[in-house]
């Protein structure tokens, strides 16, 4: 791949002349993970920072009796591990493709040297930081002002809005949600039940829009 090309498009990367672009590029180390091969291990030392080309990685936490509860899933163009790799502190979480995947990965002494080195790469990822911190506050406000029946007629809703894209699966309508993926599916069965839509093989169609409308208003 052309990983220059790549980042030339990136939002952190697409300011840098052509001698950044080359030494960001440089340094830069591609990964291929076939899908359901874990990346790393939540607790371990954080050894990369990594930036996803192709692909999905899904972050995920383990309780102490090995329940999994996906807290973000990665799509191309999102970085993994930076906040370690600036406090130094352990891997706050296990990544796993969800398909096959391709990675770019910057060893973290290479990593915080690029910081250095280009002000301008450090306040954009500054930028990303404070979006990530809003949609934080947002879903925290949504955990505590809502169910999640109500939040997931919102969510609905709200996709129902968008242009035509490929199908949210129950489990990442869960980490959306903040929720497990079992409480989506039961939530649908209700909504199904109720008549409010239809669930047939993963497709969700949607019968009574004002029915959710009520439930995402209260």
């Amino acid at each position: 791949m052309d990983i220059g090309a790549f980042l030339a498009h990136h939002v952190l990367f697409s300011h840098l002349d052509p001698r950044g672009l080359a030494d960001v590029a440089g340094r830069a180390l591609e990964r291929r993970l076939a899908r359901g091969e874990v990346l790393a291990l939540e607790g371990e030392p954080c050894e990369a920072v990594y930036l996803v080309v192709e692909g999905r990685v899904r972050a995920l936490k383990m309780s102490p009796q090995g329940r999994e509860q996906v807290v973000n899933e990665l799509r191309a163009g999102q970085i993994l591990y930076v906040v370690p790799a600036l406090d130094g502190g352990p891997l706050p979480t296990t990544s796993q493709a969800a398909t096959r995947a391709t990675l770019l990965a910057w060893r973290v002494g290479d990593w915080l040297e690029l910081l250095d080195r280009y002000p301008s790469l450090e306040r954009r990822l500054l930028v990303d930081f404070a979006g990530r911190l809003r949609r934080l506050a947002d879903l925290v406000g949504e955990l505590a002002l809502y169910s999640v029946p109500e939040r997931l007629a919102r969510l609905l809703l709200e996709l129902s809005e968008e242009p035509p894209q490929r199908r949210l699966t129950q489990q990442e309508m869960a980490t959306r949600l903040g929720t497990v993926r079992e409480v989506v599916a039961r939530t649908l069965a209700g909504f199904q039940a109720r008549g409010w839509l239809m669930v047939d093989r993963g497709r969700i169609e949607i019968h009574d829009v004002e029915a959710l409308r009520d439930l995402a208003s209260r």
